[in-house]
């Protein structure tokens, strides 16, 4: 076993150009056989992975390692500890390890309820290691939990029970040398992070599954994004202050000055069409939200939040727990409780299936906006002294990011959390990368508060209308496959569309002739765009890879069905029209200059049903 493992104790430096692979001699041989062989085992060919580690003479691991994984997974804890000293000679290492396999040794009595093992393994084997003596205590507070239900909730927001042993692996293989135990999946991480690579120097890239190819490099033009116009929704009769999309991108809700909100349907090829128009406001309706499970919708008018029933357009609950007008909702991942905020300084929890305050935490501050992360875990608050406040529900922590040069607006959190856009009123977007600082967050993670890493400065910064202030406030929002563009309106009636990343301007839509207050990315299809103006209108926006699909599928269908080729209803057959496919042909500037594309041309066929 010596002779197999000479090689996997070597640093890559020291190995010759003849024990390299590839164009540039980069790869490791040795390494990349043992991934090979991790690979087979994970693909069911342990046959040929046997047969490939004779031949190479190059073993995937010791055996040790491949026992101490077993132990670990099978939750033989002392089997596991008795094998740390062979891991590693670092006598702190082998502490912190056997502290967190002893800390899910005994989270996972406590998930049985069996408290005496629980006990004595905190007393007499935890306790004894000398080793993070806050975590401890935190640890013997659980035993406290009174119900069986509450201690299950509990072990399990704290990473404890059987489920979570492969994240107790992770952690020790962090701990560990990474050239001895090989992480879960090496291989298909590196290609993985190959073909991410491929896409971000795209800058169109956009739903690429069925691009995507380990024969070829990606690529993807701009017709993987919305720039055709393929339907005006004109049945509001002011100003669209509002519009977006359900989780599940099969409806939207749209809200306007003239006091109502409307609910649309959004079917594969066919247009959206009407499903609710929900009246009964004294007030413009000035914002909208979606439960997370898209049965209930808040609408925002004035000092009065209203929850409707989205099946039957009914109203459940109102409620007039501010003393000022409404600024922002959020709904926590339950889909039952959501928070408002307002510039009454008050915070209000509230359950939605009663309308009833749960809970009001007073703010020193005025809420301008607020967000939520998915898991409820986090709340984000703008507020109007220019500052952006992350509280953690969790312990009530709440912390800041640098104060702003003007006063903010607006803001949107991407859907995992980890990007927030912060829109000031001089024409100016900032985008703040919050990476780890919005991760869940134990204490028994043994690691910094993630709340103690937030950025000091914004990843990227885009300006528009050369900065001039703005009177309106003007939502924005993340969208794509990947949510990598960043896309807003402007009181030019313009829509924008940046790179996330590159901060460049991709292109600018034109079409609406009045500001354009909210957009939307449709979050299921990433070829599809809702922008809402004053002009009175909405206007829904398509790729035209979509629309060639969709040409395409409807061929197939012609061919299948004649007979029912005149009840089959459509997009227009924008893709084929000679003025839009030139448009989408030209060249954009990298600046963004001169990218306006005008979506009028689509308005004529957009009016009526298309006949395919």
């Amino acid at each position: 076993m010596n002779g197999h493992m000479e090689d996997m104790d070597d640093v890559g430096g020291q190995h010759s150009v003849q024990d390299r692979l590839g164009p540039r001699k980069l790869i490791n041989r040795t390494e990349f056989v043992r991934l090979l062989e991790q690979a087979l085992h994970r693909l069911g060919y342990a046959d040929v992975a046997s047969l490939l580690e004779q031949k190479a003479g190059v073993q995937m691991q010791p055996t040790h390692v491949t026992d101490f994984q077993t132990a670990v997974m099978g939750g033989q804890w002392d089997a596991a500890m008795s094998l740390l000293p062979q891991l590693t000679a670092q006598e702190d290492i082998i502490k912190d390890a056997r502290f967190l396999i002893l800390q899910q040794k005994y989270l996972e009595a406590l998930e049985r309820q069996d408290l005496g093992s629980a006990l004595t393994c905190l007393r007499h084997e935890m306790a004894p290691l000398g080793v993070h003596e806050q975590q401890l205590h935190q640890l013997a507070a659980l035993l406290l939990c009174p119900g069986t239900g509450d201690v299950a909730a509990r072990t399990f927001w704290l990473g404890g029970g059987a489920a979570h042993r492969g994240h107790l692996l992770s952690l020790l293989q962090a701990k560990l040398p990474p050239n001895l135990m090989i992480p879960e999946g090496r291989l298909e991480v590196l290609v993985e992070q190959a073909l991410e690579a491929q896409m971000s120097r795209c800058p169109f890239h956009n739903a690429s599954e069925s691009r995507l190819s380990l024969f070829s490099d990606y690529y993807a033009g701009l017709e993987c994004l919305p720039t055709s116009t393929v339907q005006i929704l004109d049945q509001h009769t002011d100003e669209v202050w509002h519009v977006a999309f359900s989780h599940d991108g099969t409806m939207l809700a749209t809200g306007s000055k003239d006091r109502t909100a409307i609910l649309w349907s959004v079917q594969q090829r066919v247009r959206l069409e009407v499903m609710h128009v929900l009246e009964g406001h004294s007030q413009p309706v000035a914002l909208l939200s979606w439960s997370p499970d898209d049965r209930r919708i808040i609408t925002c008018s004035g000092e009065t939040l209203r929850v409707w029933d989205v099946a039957t357009g009914q109203l459940l609950q109102t409620c007039s727990h501010h003393r000022e007008s409404v600024s922002s909702c959020a709904w926590l991942p339950d889909s039952r409780r959501f928070v408002s905020g307002s510039t009454d300084r008050s915070v209000f929890l509230v359950d939605s299936s009663n309308g009833m305050e749960l809970q009001r935490w007073k703010r020193a501050y005025r809420v301008q906006d607020m967000a939520i992360t998915r898991d409820g875990g986090v709340l984000v608050m703008a507020s109007t002294e220019r500052r952006v406040f992350l509280l953690r529900l969790s312990d009530m922590r709440e912390v800041s990011l640098p104060p702003e040069t003007a006063p903010i607006t607006t803001l949107a959190l991407c859907p995992d959390g980890r990007f927030l856009l912060v829109a000031l009123n001089c024409s100016t977007l900032q985008l703040w990368a919050l990476g780890p600082a919005m991760d869940p967050y134990s204490p028994l993670d043994m690691g910094p508060d993630p709340l103690d890493s937030l950025p000091v400065e914004p990843a990227a910064v885009y300006r528009f209308s050369n900065g001039e202030p703005v009177r309106f406030v003007l939502r924005c929002g993340f969208g794509g496959s990947d949510n990598t563009f960043v896309v807003h309106g402007g009181e030019d009636g313009m829509v924008y569309v940046w790179h996330r990343d590159s901060g460049e301007l991709l292109f600018k839509l034109s079409g609406h002739t009045g500001t354009v207050n909210a957009v939307s990315w449709n979050p299921t299809n990433p070829y599809m765009l809702a922008s809402a103006s004053d002009d009175k209108t909405v206007r829904i926006w398509l790729a035209q890879e979509a629309q060639q699909r969709g040409s395409a599928a409807a061929a197939a269908r012609r061919k299948a069905l004649p007979l029912l080729q005149s009840d089959l209803l459509g997009w227009p057959a924008s893709a084929n029209d000679s003025h839009a496919a030139a448009r989408l042909a030209a060249p954009i500037g990298p600046s963004g200059a001169d990218s306006g594309m005008n979506g009028d041309a689509m308005t004529a066929a957009a009016a009526a049903p298309v006949e395919e």
